[in-house]
């Protein structure tokens, strides 16, 4: 008889425990519940002040706050170890990060603020390099010998790189070492100067680094495209005689295939447009090279070399029309011409300062 009644109970207890009304009570519990600081719930679990039903309910509640504290902890510690392997990271890096959408919201806030921070330690950089006025000198090669204009733009255009001054190159390339010489006569700091691997480029470059006491670096990214290139060892013969003049420890910052020295044959597979947007494209990056280069130095930089790629780099400093083909503004870049563009400190865009029109 006990059992059975002891079954009754249990059966009953049982019954109203999983009821809805038991359900609905409970819900409205663990709400209040929740509403508990941890020592609240540690002070009401310490004095008996509850039914069975509310002391698990308040158990509960209390390990789940105590967890949570601990997670707490943990996430502080990781975020904070987060925090410092994120500044190693550079600008690229945290915008790689940032783009391909690969981390949690905490580690993203993390990333942005340090992304943000180096973007202002950049800019104030920049901006401490621009308090100095910083020059970039595009210049092109002397007067051709014309006499070999049929040879060297005919049959043997392949070749064109050999192609040598006249008389009045030379005059012309002296006179442009004049006025660098001038410019530059009591700077604490001479200018870089890049020179085309060709002969006529690298012929008018001995005249300025003779005169500014310094030496040329050989940057084949300033190629004259479609008309050859000489090995390293054919050039440094022709110049045997001037070689203190020349940077040897300068490695050329672009690689030229051979589809960008070869004439242009009506064999091509690309047709010409598609030749002409490859050019262009290859010239911006030689452009923005220079310009990266002269924001984040101390340096002003010379650049010798030929009318169409001036051109091409010309019109990103000065932001022409990337596929335009201005004839009169690209005429002005005639033998021995000399543009000299100042970086405002202000606004950090190029400024025409003198131009020399083919002294």
């Amino acid at each position: 008889m006990k059992i059975k009644s002891y079954f009754i109970f249990t059966l009953i207890a049982f019954n109203f425990l999983h009821s809805p009304i038991h359900a609905t009570h409970e819900i409205q519990h663990e709400e209040m519940i929740r509403s508990f600081t941890n020592k609240q719930l540690e002070f009401v679990l310490n004095n008996d002040m509850n039914t069975f039903t509310i002391t698990r309910l308040l158990g509960v509640e209390w390990k789940l706050q105590l967890s949570k504290n601990q997670r707490a902890k943990i996430e502080d510690k990781k975020l904070s170890h987060a925090g410092a392997m994120i500044r190693t990271f550079n600008i690229n890096q945290l915008e790689f990060l940032m783009q391909n959408n690969i981390n949690t919201s905490e580690m993203r806030s993390l990333i942005r603020e340090e992304l943000d921070r180096q973007l202002l330690v950049e800019k104030e950089k920049r901006n401490e390099n621009a308090k100095f006025e910083k020059s970039i000198w595009l210049i092109r090669h002397g007067e051709k010998d014309m006499a070999k204009h049929d040879y060297y733009m005919g049959i043997f255009k392949e070749l064109n790189y050999e192609w040598a001054l006249s008389a009045n190159g030379l005059g012309q390339s002296r006179r442009v070492a004049e006025v660098l010489k001038e410019q530059y006569e009591n700077a604490a700091n001479p200018p870089h100067i890049f020179v085309s691997p060709f002969r006529r480029t690298i012929h008018t470059a001995l005249f300025v680094a003779s005169a500014l006491n310094s030496k040329i670096q050989i940057e084949d990214g300033l190629v004259e495209k479609r008309h050859g290139l000489w090995t390293k060892i054919k050039m440094f013969n022709c110049f045997s005689k001037h070689l203190k003049y020349f940077n040897m420890d300068y490695k050329s910052r672009f690689n030229v295939t051979r589809d960008i020295v070869k004439p242009i044959t009506v064999h091509d597979d690309l047709s010409r447009s598609r030749i002409l947007k490859n050019d262009v494209t290859f010239d911006e990056n030689v452009a923005h090279y220079f310009v990266k280069m002269l924001h984040e130095g101390d340096q002003d930089i010379i650049i010798i070399g030929h009318q169409t790629e001036l051109y091409h780099i010309q019109s990103v400093i000065i932001g022409l029309d990337r596929f335009g083909n201005n004839r009169a503004k690209r005429d002005k870049i005639a033998c021995a011409s000399m543009f000299q563009y100042v970086l405002n400190p202000i606004s950090l865009q190029f400024e025409l300062k003198s131009y020399f029109e083919g002294i």
